[in-house]
């Protein structure tokens, strides 16, 4: 994104001065919200809030437990609004099925923005600054709020930065995925600047978990299964498990990438029941296949080396699906 030329600084500086116009700006974050999303999502609103602009964050999913500790997380509204905003910026997602409900609030404002770095195929009807080199859209937003608070009396405190982080550590595996770059390490360090526990985020995030979690992956893992030689691996996620472990599907992050990391997977699936007959499908790959392209079969999308989608159907047959879309593509 550092040498992503005039164009992107062409566009940073359009979407300040939108922002700025507006009165009231509604932040919309995708379903099932993760830290990229809520994390750069209250970054934003807070900066807007100090720059005197009313702001709201929207999300259709309550955020998980873990989630809760960004700060200004109990504060995002779960419920679509027949009110008129003057302004919707869509954060770490560029389709209005990925809002959920929340794209009638999207849909209804004067002004619509999104801000991604999801890869994407057509053409999007909005001003839009997607980055798909970006590790996180927080390495995208950092930079818009910065020329937020170039041109207002907004500026960036530790709590902004502390949200900022945080996406960026939960989006990129605490800097270990592949689409881990230069920018997104000079971005962490201008964070650091603002005095914050960098060890406490990473800590919170990626290596502390609740018993309950933990009795779950247990269980999870005791059933992983092998095909193709070793090179796909599926684990299996159910009512019941959540159910006997005290745990829900928010639980689940990060279980997946524990057989992905197993010597010799090509392909990691998680397939997570979520209601009758509905699977949360999760795909991770070692880079030599695309996890987007086989979430895309079934209507999903992602990234390179993570991607997810829905599918109904019996858990069998829904297996059967995956599995053959994972085969075709080895």
């Amino acid at each position: 994104m550092r040498n992503a030329g005039k164009t992107v600084e062409m566009l940073i500086d359009n979407i300040a001065s939108r922002a700025l116009a507006a009165q009231k700006a509604a932040i919309i974050c995708h379903i099932n919200p993760d830290g990229d999303t809520l994390g750069s999502g209250l970054a934003l609103c807070r900066i807007l809030r100090g720059a005197g602009i009313d702001a709201d964050v929207y999300c259709d999913d309550k955020p998980s437990a873990k989630l809760c500790y960004l700060d200004g997380a109990f504060c995002i509204i779960n419920a679509p609004t027949q009110q008129r905003y003057d302004l919707a910026i869509a954060v770490d997602c560029h389709d209005e099925a990925r809002m959920g409900t929340m794209s009638t609030v999207f849909m209804r404002a004067g002004d619509r923005i999104i801000i991604d770095h999801h890869p994407y195929s057509g053409n999007i009807p909005y001003l839009h600054l997607i980055v798909t080199q970006a590790a996180a859209t927080a390495q995208i937003m950092y930079k818009v709020i910065k020329a937020i608070c170039s041109n207002s009396s907004a500026c960036m405190d530790s709590i902004t930065a502390k949200l900022l982080y945080s996406a960026l550590v939960t989006d990129s595996g605490a800097f270990s995925f592949s689409s881990v770059s230069e920018d997104t390490m000079l971005t962490a360090a201008e964070l650091l600047n603002y005095d914050i526990r960098a060890d406490k985020i990473i800590e919170h995030f990626i290596k502390t978990v609740t018993p309950q979690v933990f009795a779950l992956r247990c269980r999870v893992l005791s059933r992983s299964k092998f095909f193709e030689e070793g090179k796909i691996a599926l684990i299996n996620i159910t009512a019941t498990d959540f159910e006997e472990t005290c745990t829900t599907s928010s639980d689940t992050d990060g279980i997946i990438n524990n057989i992905l990391n197993v010597e010799g997977v090509v392909i990691a699936v998680s397939i997570v029941e979520v209601g009758d007959k509905s699977y949360k499908i999760s795909l991770r790959t070692d880079g030599s296949v695309s996890a987007n392209y086989i979430a895309s079969v079934f209507g999903g999308g992602g990234h390179e080396r993570a991607a997810g989608c829905r599918i109904s159907g019996y858990y069998e047959d829904v297996k059967d699906k995956v599995l053959k879309a994972c085969r075709d593509s080895l």
